[in-house]
């Protein structure tokens, strides 16, 4: 089975790519330097074989009246993190957007609720995702069950998303993995492989909970796919 990576119906996803998510910030990925070092492989091979790139940011208001409701202010009402116009909540150098990218702003974890991300695909024509960024059990999970209901094929670049440790990730994936109908997980070297017309490794569904892991198999069924 192969994945087709056609320009006029696929697009790349990325999520919440941003400077608040460094070392010693407040949402440090683990290994978040190899996360962006694939994330920008895969974006720029999508690039080269003309697939749009779409960024969604995760962006408040410094009144924070649009935040998640409960979600932790300081003193004055501020959100702790990702304010707009403060550096930690812009997209990192590495993957910067370029002119022809589109980017948009939300302020849910999944990327779809009250942003503009279905009316851009559904102008673009898009009816596959390729899909990274962080946190992988969160934002980056949430916009892919979103869009499994909403009948897209997703391409889970595993090694372009991370999160707080690198468990959380991997149990993230395999979350996906049981679930991911019609779909696959590719690493990003592989995408560029396939983008460029060579062989290439991906692990493709065929049937639901096909990953009955534990805690003592997380690791050899991750690395399985």
């Amino acid at each position: 089975m192969s994945i087709y990576f056609e320009p006029e119906n696929a697009c790349v996803l990325v999520i919440d790519l941003q400077k608040a998510i460094f070392p010693g910030e407040v949402w440090a990925v683990e290994d978040y330097d190899q996360v962006l070092e694939n994330a920008q492989i895969s974006i720029e091979s999508c690039r080269e074989a003309g697939i749009p790139v779409i960024y969604a940011v995760y962006q408040l208001e410094p009144t924070g009246v649009d935040k998640i409701k409960h979600e932790p202010v300081d003193n004055n009402g501020r959100p702790l993190h990702s304010v707009k116009g403060d550096e930690d909540a812009e997209i990192c150098d590495k993957v910067k957007p370029e002119e022809d990218d589109i980017v948009f702003t939300k302020q849910k974890f999944t990327a779809w609720y009250g942003s503009r991300l279905e009316t851009i695909l559904n102008n673009l024509g898009v009816n596959h995702i390729i899909i990274l960024g962080v946190w992988t059990e969160a934002c980056l999970e949430t916009t892919v069950w979103d869009a499994i209901w909403k009948d897209y094929r997703v391409t889970l670049v595993k090694d372009a998303c991370g999160s707080g440790t690198n468990d959380i990730h991997k149990v993230a994936v395999l979350d996906m993995a049981n679930w991911l109908y019609g779909g696959s997980v590719i690493k990003a070297n592989d995408l560029a492989r396939a983008l460029q017309g060579y062989d290439y490794h991906a692990w493709h569904f065929t049937k639901p909970a096909e990953f009955l892991y534990t805690l003592n198999t997380v690791d050899e069924l991750y690395e399985s796919i």
